[in-house]
């Protein structure tokens, strides 16, 4: 360390006393220094506010100001350059602030030879050096902490949080303050969960990848992979954790769209095969029906007969077209249309129904929005269907329908919503299946139809629904 040139500044107001400094380092033989004077504190203080000088040696006496105000100047500078206090006389009680406010040595002028001064230089340079390179390692990992996409944090050893980073605090929109002054328990939906990572964690030391559900401050749930570990000591005992949070709730949202498209081309396919083998035969039944209805004129037993099967076959064959038409992907005819009008023509579809239930309607329409290309008839159908769902789900005379249209950003969200009897968690994710129906006599092709209606416009759909309360399905349209 003392290979190198060495730049020191000595801030003394005797300069009896920086003659003697500068002696005692020109006897150091180990070491090439610049020995540079400044007599007062001020002009002590600008010299180390430049941050010029590898070490500064302050005498304790600096006229009305003292060594150790100059000293927590010297230090607020971070990594800053080593400081070693100077006095005339040993006082315990100086030395003892000079350490604590952060000096790297304190030395008794009478008391001080070349040997211990180039003892107290060496140490101060080299434990400067080890410092400003921790310094830089945790700015680098500092750096990492705040701009990690994901969610990071610090706990102590009781799970409190003690640091967390900037991707932390957007995903659960707490200010710092409040998140550090919560338990990472606090942000899961269920405890079971918490203390399986827990005993995970103690268990095996970290934790990769567990799937959990955590809630943000606004009770919002996000599905979301923690990692984390435990922080130990040298001597192994444990200090707190440190993990990651990563929102994978899109991802899901994803998977489960390609899901709900992988199903959609299989019942297509099975749909498309159900069709041919049923057509075939019932368009030769059709073709002797109509053979036996010019024989048999007469017979007004035979007739009745002939009618009912007739009309049997007909349904099936318009039961096959649904099939068909609910798990093929719709051909559009867009035209710029507002959702609000589109609404209009569903709910006009659906008057009837609400009328004789006594089912109130309430509509919130954005009256702001801008036309976008969408097919009408189809979209009003897919809105029907929503809206039928939901005159079903509630209570004649105590029901309500809710219409909303909102924009956010480049998005326009529209929400049908209801006051009924809400959907099990577990039936959610079933409810655009083909085939998946809670109505008896149902075919359970409603909602397949109109998710394959909205996917086609390039929207989303999702549904929110919570037992005895109602359900909520969101369409949500790029305006670009």
């Amino acid at each position: 360390m003392l290979s190198e040139e060495i730049e020191i500044l000595v801030i003394d107001d005797d300069e009896d006393d920086f003659v003697i400094v500068n002696d005692l380092l020109s006897d150091i033989k180990t070491g090439k220094f610049n020995i540079h004077w400044e007599a007062d504190f001020t002009l002590g203080l600008k010299a180390i506010q430049k941050q010029a000088f590898d070490i500064y040696l302050i005498d304790y006496r600096l006229g009305e100001k003292n060594g150790l105000e100059l000293l927590k100047e010297a230090v607020k500078f971070k990594p800053g350059k080593p400081v070693i206090m100077l006095t005339g006389q040993g006082e315990p009680e100086i030395d003892y602030q000079a350490m604590q406010i952060g000096a790297a040595d304190y030395l008794v002028k009478d008391a001080i030879d070349s040997q211990s001064l180039e003892r107290s230089i060496r140490y101060a340079l080299s434990n400067a050096f080890a410092v400003r390179k921790l310094y830089e390692q945790e700015k680098k990992y500092r750096v990492l902490f705040q701009q990690s996409l994901n969610a990071i944090f610090i706990t102590d050893r009781n799970q409190a949080l003690v640091d967390a980073n900037p991707s932390m605090i957007s995903l659960f929109g707490f200010q710092k303050h409040e998140l550090t002054q919560s338990q990472l328990g606090d942000f899961f939906v269920r405890d079971d969960s918490y203390l399986a990572l827990q005993h995970k964690v103690n268990q095996e030391g970290h934790v990769k990848d567990m799937e959990v559900l955590l809630k943000d401050k606004k009770n919002k749930e996000h599905i979301c992979n923690i990692s984390i570990t435990k922080l130990l000591s040298p001597e192994k005992d444990l200090l707190g954790y440190q993990g990651i949070i990563e929102d994978i709730s899109e991802k899901k949202k994803v998977q489960l769209e390609l899901i709900q498209l992988e199903k959609l081309i299989m019942t297509g396919n099975i749909a498309r095969s159900i069709a041919h083998e049923v057509r075939n035969p019932l368009t030769n039944i059709n073709l002797a029906l109509e053979q036996f209805s010019f024989d048999d004129l007469d017979n007004d037993t035979f007739e009745v007969y002939l009618e009912i099967i007739k009309r049997n076959t007909k349904r099936i064959n318009q039961l096959i077209t649904q099939m068909l038409q609910s798990s093929k992907p719709s051909n559009l005819t867009l035209t710029s249309t507002s959702v609000n009008e589109v609404l209009e023509m569903a709910l006009k579809h659906a008057k009837d129904r609400l009328k004789l239930q006594e089912i109130k309607v309430v509509k919130l329409y954005d009256q702001n929005l801008h036309d976008i290309p969408l097919d009408q008839e189809k979209l009003s159908m897919a809105f029907l269907n929503i809206i039928t769902n939901a005159i079903e789900a509630v209570e004649p005379k105590k029901g309500i329908v809710t219409l909303k249209t909102t924009k956010n950003g480049s998005k326009q969200l529209v929400q049908i919503c209801d006051n009924g009897l809400g959907i099990k968690s577990d039936e959610v994710g079933k409810l655009f299946d083909a085939f998946h129906t809670g109505k008896r006599g149902g075919m359970g092709l409603g909602l397949t139809s109109t998710q394959n209606i909205v996917h086609a416009h390039g929207a989303k759909i999702s549904i929110d629904s919570t037992p005895g309360k109602g359900s909520c399905f969101t369409i949500i349209f790029d305006e670009h």
